[in-house]
């Protein structure tokens, strides 16, 4: 019964996910990239930069959660969130911007993998880590709730000041507020967490990770999976808002809202809201999806095609029908809140316990790669030719590491027949 599984701590761990969801920039950051001047290109390259800065830090920050004690580098990454909202606050040059994204891809660094690592060894203590698929899914839609909060309270901010920098200082409550939350966790647990902090503790650390990747192939396959399909979900989630913003000065939208800012915020958080609750109530059912396949790997693969489809679709549509793309777009969400809990667990599962921050570190260190590659050519792509021909490049990309991936599995069953065969003779 789900009321034995999620306890106290593991509330906690939702309304953690639910202050640091509270970005009210976020429905809105295209937007804020273009009023300071940015073409998409550039707006590629303030991403890419982002990106590049959690990419340098990623696994030397998962050593020091691993180590240091989890609790600490989580509160450490609120402090350098807030740096960064000031300075996006202050930045009306691509400079700032570019200093502003450094501080919060380190906070990043510090955040991703490392909370997952919190709550995947607490359901280990309690003798529930069969149910992390479960969990992860409450928490993930708590934290979702959090993300259509941050959309309804962004546009009344943004309706009020019309000041898109003024949003990154509201959103330093939330996070001072996640920042005392995290106080109150229970203690850590767990050998790592009593080691000293010495250059050779690192070191050797880093090898028993990299060795246990190196062993576990169906590991390293699931990582590069995962890093592909957030990837590129991750850099072209967000042109949806230039699209809308579009649409309202070419078509007629909400005509009984004079004021075109108005209508186009409107718009933007109510697409946002609809996301993020459906993407809530995905999460939570996700584990239900193991009573139809005998497989985790089965819905995996399903989802990365139909996210390849829907982004097809996507671009199709995107001059011609608002309200399609709308739908599209909702599926998008709907398919990646129901894939990443899953991912998750798959991964967990087959990951040592004292070194799951650094692995979970080392899959984000691959979606951020791709993201760091991806985010300035989609915007040369957009810059050049337009939106739509983006998302066609994106989807087109999707199918083809679908295709190199179907090649790769038949090429693997075929090589386990020829030596099934061998041992016989």
């Amino acid at each position: 019964m789900e009321e034995k599984i999620i306890d106290r701590t593991i509330v906690k761990f939702g309304f953690y996910g639910f202050f640091k969801n509270l970005k009210f920039f976020e429905p809105f950051i295209y937007l804020y990239f273009l009023s300071i001047g940015l073409s998409y290109f550039e707006i590629g390259l303030i991403i890419s930069i982002r990106e590049l800065s959690m990419y340098i830090f990623e696994i030397p920050t998962g050593f020091i959660a691993d180590i240091w004690g989890r609790k600490k580098s989580i509160l450490l990454c609120f402090v350098l969130y807030s740096i960064s909202f000031v300075i996006y606050y202050l930045a009306y040059s691509f400079l700032f911007l570019a200093v502003a994204s450094i501080i919060f891809g380190l906070g990043e660094a510090f955040r991703l993998g490392t909370h997952k690592a919190i709550i995947f060894d607490y359901l280990d203590w309690r003798g529930i880590g069969g149910k992390k698929a479960r969990v992860y899914g409450f928490t993930r839609s708590v934290a979702l709730f959090g993300s259509a909060l941050s959309a309804v309270i962004a546009a009344g901010l943004l309706i009020w000041s019309e000041d898109y920098h003024l949003i990154f200082l509201f959103s330093i409550i939330p996070y001072f507020m996640a920042f005392m939350l995290v106080l109150t966790y229970p203690p850590e647990r767990g050998a790592g967490c009593d080691r000293k902090f010495k250059l050779s503790t690192i070191i050797e650390h880093t090898r028993e990770s990299f060795g246990n990747l190196r062993k576990v192939k169906d590991l390293r396959l699931s990582l590069v999976n995962s890093a592909v399909y957030d990837g590129v979900f991750k850099t072209a989630r967000d042109y949806i808002q230039p699209v809308i913003s579009n649409f309202v000065i070419a078509y007629p939208i909400l005509v009984f809202i004079e004021d075109g800012h108005t209508r186009q915020t409107l718009l933007i958080s109510f697409f946002y809201l609809s996301i993020n609750i459906l993407g809530a109530f995905s999460s939570r059912w996700t584990h239900n999806l193991n009573r139809f396949f005998p497989s985790v790997d089965l819905p995996l693969n399903y989802l990365f095609l139909i996210q390849a489809v829907l982004l097809l679709g996507a671009g199709f549509f995107i001059e011609l029908n608002l309200a399609a793309v709308f739908i599209l777009f909702l599926l998008l969400y709907i398919g990646s809140n129901l894939r990443r809990p899953l991912l998750l667990s798959y991964l967990v599962d087959r990951i040592e316990e004292d070194q799951r921050a650094t692995m979970l570190s080392i899959e984000s260190q691959l979606k951020s790669l791709a993201v760091i590659v991806l985010a300035p050519v989609l915007g040369r792509i957009a810059d050049i030719f337009s939106i739509r021909v983006m998302f066609m490049s994106v989807s087109a990309l999707l199918f083809i590491i679908y295709l190199s991936y179907l090649r790769f599995e038949s090429q693997k069953i075929d090589d386990e027949l020829s030596e099934q065969v061998r041992v016989k003779q």
